[in-house]
């Protein structure tokens, strides 16, 4: 499903190659924005010693992001609280263009808080042209590469 979506995208090497800076969190009922940040700075290989400062973490983060174009997948999320939500993307936003953060949930109320309606997918049981389509719309923020148009799927 969701899930298995996401990690397809992730895993693509277009993507790998199009987003050098990666990170996935799962994130499940139990939202702690400090945990999160931690557990992004780790797979980004982003010392932060011991601490648990929430503000020293976020600066840590915004340093390693600043003009990388990155992709962060935050899976299984249920926490409709706004502001805890706008508290994680802080440092998300000095990243460069095209930078992406994929969500999955299964609450359409996350969902909406999280991003803009024109940006939510509900998903249903899909044909494989139309994951290919999704992911090419995603993926690049102008027009695809002409060598990964012909890729084999």
């Amino acid at each position: 499903g969701k899930t298995t979506l996401a990690q397809m995208v992730y895993k693509d090497s277009r993507v790998t190659e199009s987003f050098p800076t990666r990170a996935w969190v799962f994130v499940s009922e139990e939202y702690d924005t400090t945990t999160i940040t931690k557990e992004i700075l780790r797979q980004l290989g982003i010392s932060f010693g011991e601490s648990d400062n929430l503000f020293s973490l976020q600066v840590k983060l915004r340093g390693g992001l600043t003009k990388k174009k990155f992709l962060l997948v935050l899976d299984d999320v249920w926490n409709s609280n706004y502001n805890e939500w706008d508290n994680l993307r802080t440092p998300f936003k000095c990243g460069s263009r095209g930078s992406k953060i994929i969500v999955t949930t299964r609450d359409q109320n996350v969902a909406r808080m999280m991003a803009k309606e024109r940006s939510i997918h509900y998903l249903d049981y899909m044909q494989e042209e139309d994951c290919r389509s999704l992911f090419k719309k995603h993926a690049f923020e102008i027009e695809m590469p002409m060598k990964m148009q012909n890729l084999n799927q």
